[in-house]
Formats: C-alpha cells, structure tokens, sequence
C-alpha cells in the first residue's frame, strides 16, 4: 500500500485553498493531477469550512448542517489533531491516514475505507462506521463510545474494546484481529 504513497510536495495554503474554495470535486481532481501528501494536520474543518462550499445539510441526511466532504480522497493525509466532528465523509477515501488524536465523534464514514489508517487516540464518539473498511486499522486508545461498527470490515485491526461501550459490533468481518483487554 505505502509502495503507491505521494512524495510530491504541495503548499499548505494551496491545498486549503483547493479543499475549501474550489470543494471536493476540484480536490480530487487535483490530487489525480499532481500527486501529493495532503496536510491538514490540527485543521480545524468544522470551523474553517463553515463560510465555504464545504458546509451544508446532504439532502439524504436528517439533521443539522455540517461538513461535507463525501467522496473525498485523503489517502496517505496527516490529519494530526484535525477537527472533523460530525462531518459526512461517507465513501471517503482515507486509507494510510494518520488521523492519530483527531475529533471525528459523531462523524458519519459509513462505506468509507480506512485501510491501514492510525487513528491512536482519536475520538470516534457516536461515529457511523458503517460497511467502512478497517483492515489493519490502529484504533489504540480511540475512544469509541455509541460508535457504530455494523457490517465493518475489521480484519487485523487493533483496537481496545474497553473503550467500545454500548458500540454495535453487528455483522462485523474480522479475521486475525488483535484487541486489547486494556
């Protein structure tokens, strides 16, 4: 997987501006055409998309607006720290994220693919994961309360299920995973 990760470099500023001015269309777009590592290390996206096209209410979602970053490619991404409550990244492409100590509590990531992605310490309170793929996933010390997990594919991830309480775990695929009674 790492074989096919970007080397190429891309400003901060100039990916921001592709992601919040030109929406999520445009970014992938751009990420086919050149290549790159996304950085959005410590982003805060609820705020910072809240006056861009990114902020709305999906019309097959029932609630509140949020940020909407459906179908979106994040591959390979340092999204250290990143604030991404509640936002729809269902279908999003994520795999080899660093996503270590981000907010994605209430987020919805159903179909997602979150292969090989690190979410230590990250907050997925009330999170749809619904039919998301979390092959060798590292979810050490993620606290996971209310997160919804039916249909997921979590073979060979590591997680600490003490921190799953009342998670739905229906229908779940899991081969050779390792969780931790800690």
């Amino acid at each position: 997987l790492y074989v096919d990760a970007p080397e190429t470099k891309v400003g901060s500023g100039r990916q921001h501006h592709w992601l919040f001015d030109e929406g999520v269309l445009h970014w992938n777009q751009h990420r086919r055409d050149n290549n790159f590592k996304p950085d959005f290390a410590k982003t805060d996206f609820v705020k910072d998309a809240s006056t861009s096209r990114l902020w709305g209410c999906p019309a097959d979602l029932v609630g509140s607006e949020r940020v909407v970053l459906s179908g979106i490619d994040l591959r390979f991404a340092n999204l250290k720290g990143a604030n991404l409550s509640r936002a729809d990244l269902r279908h999003a492409k994520l795999q080899g994220a660093d996503l270590r100590d981000a907010n994605l509590s209430s987020c919805n990531l159903e179909s997602a693919d979150l292969t090989d992605c690190d979410l230590r310490g990250a907050n997925l309170d009330g999170a749809v994961l619904v039919r998301t793929r979390l092959v060798s996933a590292n979810l050490t010390g993620a606290s996971l309360k209310d997160t919804n997990f039916a249909w997921a594919d979590i073979s060979h991830m590591q997680a600490c299920f003490k921190a799953a309480s009342n998670a739905n775990m229906f229908g779940v695929v899991r081969h050779d995973y390792a969780a931790n009674a800690v």
